[in-house]
């Protein structure tokens, strides 16, 4: 899906620029939710990332960091409160990683500048103060709080699951994976909001026919012995028409004369308009299964 972008990076050698700052996701967010945060890290230089150093900013409330996989984190606190979070990981030049935490708003709207230091192998280190707009209404709808959080609120808690609706969506996502397989633009459609947002690999797409145009359909053109599907899926119920989901994905195609083999995650803010889901928002975080081969 989104991740073809970062297949390109991989296979083709893109110069830094074409790689975005650190950032943290989403940019607007309501005041007082507890909603969970995205930092992505890109490795511009042409040294490799080692660190990540995120300070938490006042009247912001941590609430949860999970692990994330190939790398350490360290918490700094204040009595009780997350102040500082630290995550350890070798991210190399033109490679990007993504860290994930929840946390509860500040109450009042404003506008929030992250701290950020990123720290390199040669001993440097650079600072990046990306913004989140405190609004009560958010372009893009918030994701509700992480798993691991929601499952320890009280029962009657609007964010708690609704078992009973999930399984439509999950049958949703499998016809999306057959559409994308057979590269049915017309069939994709349908599964997108006309005004949807796509984040992946530092790029930004906005709305259906800026992702089919400039994004989506050049890249499935260029797909051959296209075999891609998702897994692992959680999904959310928010409300009677919205949802979050979570899932892996896997994808395998050959490119030219390259083999493609990579997989990552995927997180979908969905909304119901007519009766039928769609998806209003989209991140990835992607990775190689293995070096594409040239032959």
């Amino acid at each position: 899906m989104k991740m073809f972008r970062w297949v390109a990076a991989v296979l083709l050698t893109f110069p830094a620029a074409a790689f975005a700052h650190v950032s943290v996701a989403p940019r607007e967010a309501k005041p007082g939710a507890q909603q969970q945060y995205t930092v992505r890290v890109p490795t511009e230089r042409q040294v490799a990332t080692t660190a990540v150093y995120l300070q938490v900013p006042d009247g912001m409330t941590v609430t949860d960091v999970p692990q994330p996989e190939g790398a350490t984190h360290d918490l700094k606190k204040d009595g009780t409160r997350i102040v500082a979070i630290t995550w350890t990981k070798a991210i190399p030049p033109k490679q990007s990683a993504q860290f994930l935490f929840t946390a509860t708003n500040p109450a009042g709207a404003g506008q929030i500048a992250w701290k950020v230091q990123q720290r390199f192998a040669d001993g440097t280190s650079r600072d990046w103060t990306p913004g989140t707009k405190l609004t009560d209404t958010p372009a893009v709808p918030a994701p509700p709080p992480a798993a691991t959080q929601a499952a320890g609120h009280a029962a009657g808690n609007q964010m708690a699951p609704a078992s009973g609706d999930t399984a439509p969506i999950e049958k949703w996502l499998a016809a999306y994976d057959a559409a994308f397989n057979a590269k049915d633009l017309d069939r994709l459609a349908t599964f997108y909001h006309p005004d949807a947002t796509i984040y992946e690999g530092g790029g930004i797409n906005r709305g259906w026919a800026d992702y089919r145009d400039h994004h989506l359909g050049p890249e499935l053109k260029a797909f051959a012995n296209l075999q891609f599907a998702h897994s692992d899926t959680l999904v959310r119920m928010t409300g009677p028409d919205s949802a979050y989901a979570t899932s892996a994905y896997s994808l395998k195609a050959k490119m030219g004369e390259r083999d493609i083999d990579s997989g990552g995650l995927e997180t979908l803010v969905l909304v119901k308009e007519g009766g039928a889901w769609k998806i209003r928002h989209s991140h990835t975080s992607s990775r190689p299964r293995r070096p594409a081969a040239v032959r």
